[in-house]
């Protein structure tokens, strides 16, 4: 399945790119703006035994984590959220001009009262990530079984930590969230 990232790059509006296999964000740095190769060896030796990759991508020795090519440019913040799908992306990676690298989990969520809505959580590093993604099964599980309040799992993830800067999408205007 790959580790699908989406990459935005702050330039004058936010430039989208794909990381199939994801990046290493210490990776991203003004020598290598898109990252270092990728990590597919081990899908390309079972592919191997498995397809004749003639004329397909699998003969496309990819140099860089990153695809050059923009999915979309100039966007905004909102703009690129809503190239998020909680189903295909993993992660989003936003790129400041100086090449820090803020890292974002992807996560689908269930309001009962604003129907499906996607939430980028703020992470450090791969330690983090996993207690978050724990984090949230847990909640879905009490939710599954408790049936708290509509709107629980969106608040208490607001309320784990306001320093990772959560981000819920598509925003709710008529509640000002």
């Amino acid at each position: 399945m790959g580790h699908r990232t989406l990459v935005a790059y702050d330039r004058d509006g936010y430039d989208l790119h794909y990381a199939h296999w994801g990046v290493d964000p210490a990776d991203l740095t003004p020598e290598t703006p898109f990252g270092g190769p990728p990590d597919d060896g081990t899908v390309r030796e079972r592919a191997a035994d498995l397809l004749d990759p003639s004329g397909g991508r699998l003969t496309d020795e990819r140099r860089t984590a990153v695809d050059p090519d923009p999915l979309a440019t100039g966007l905004t913040f909102e703009e690129a959220c809503a190239r998020l799908d909680p189903v295909e992306h993993e992660a989003l990676y936003v790129v400041d001009p100086d090449f820090a690298v803020r890292r974002y989990l992807v996560f689908a969520l269930r309001d009962d009262r604003a129907g499906p809505r996607t939430a980028l959580v703020g992470y450090d590093d791969a330690r983090d990530a996993a207690y978050l993604r724990g984090w949230l099964a847990g909640a879905r599980a009490v939710r599954a079984v408790a049936a708290p309040a509509p709107g629980a799992v969106l608040a208490a993830l607001r309320w784990l930590d306001p320093g990772r800067g959560t981000v819920v999408y598509p925003l709710d205007d008529e509640r000002g969230a």
